[in-house]
């Protein structure tokens, strides 16, 4: 974009691009993520997501003298297997693929909603009980912007290797990455109490900075908030995987709001 360009000229080129770009999203940068960019030039990384492999482009444009980014992604084409060509042993490597996360490795989005929750869901009717945790990176976007994408990339990882130490059993304990730095925790057969006694001491333990970067490495502290929840709170009929995800939701929300680098496992 030019320089003096208005409010009205992001709008328009926002329009634009979205008849180019499958997604298409525009956030208000502090002023000190002027000092982390080396140029204006289009970053580039590529991202995993429903299957496929989308290519994602992000720009910084001054607008009014205030600085905005723009993110533009959209899939690579020819980036599915057609499943017809594929051997049985081909399929499930795929399937499992498309259920871990491209950057950690861990379970994802996907995994949750498709295999995890239903059979929770069959264990919760029969009379079962789990308990689930959200942990999340407290100010990841100031993280970005003081220290580059990188470097938030590698502190998610890290994150996400110190949770999977203890919560990383098939089908009974899961870790999942739902999306930037949120994880989710999910145990078969424990109560609320019970996973807030354990995530108090796993964090409390839990070496909270990294060697993170590219070219001069430089240690990075982060702090997590946490919201926990069990089925054994929900109401009788009420107690199905998507109201305990909810209520952990709101706990998180919480944690968040009351300023960060806490456990909420109570309303």
């Amino acid at each position: 974009m030019k320089k003096g360009c208005t409010v009205q000229d992001l709008q328009r080129l926002t329009e634009a691009l979205q008849m180019v770009f499958e997604d298409v999203s525009v956030v208000a940068l502090p002023p000190e993520s002027e000092d982390h960019w080396q140029d204006d030039a289009m970053q580039v990384s590529y991202e995993q997501g429903g299957g496929q492999v989308s290519c994602v482009l992000r720009r910084r444009v001054k607008v009014d003298g205030a600085s905005y980014g723009i993110q533009m992604s959209a899939p690579l084409a020819g980036n599915t297997l057609p499943e017809d060509r594929m051997t049985e042993r081909e399929r499930e490597l795929v399937r499992e693929d498309l259920n871990r996360d491209f950057l950690t490795g861990a379970y994802n989005r996907r995994y949750v909603e498709t295999v995890f929750s239903p059979r929770l869901d069959e264990i919760l009717q029969a009379g079962g009980q789990a308990a689930a945790a959200l942990v999340s990176l407290d100010e990841a976007d100031r993280l970005r912007y003081a220290h580059g994408q990188a470097s938030l990339d590698q502190i998610v990882c890290t994150i996400v290797n110190q949770w999977k130490k203890h919560y990383d059993v098939p089908n009974s304990r899961v870790v999942c990455r739902l999306h930037g730095g949120i994880l989710l925790i999910v145990c078969e057969g424990m109560t609320v109490a019970q996973l807030e006694e354990e995530v108090r001491q796993h964090y409390a333990s839990m070496p909270c900075s990294c060697i993170a970067g590219t070219g001069m490495m430089s240690r990075v502290a982060f702090t997590l908030s946490i919201g926990v929840a069990g089925t054994s709170e929900l109401a009788e009929g009420q107690r199905s995987w998507e109201n305990l995800y909810h209520l952990c939701d709101k706990r998180l929300c919480a944690a968040v709001s009351s300023g960060g680098n806490c456990i909420c496992a109570r309303d």
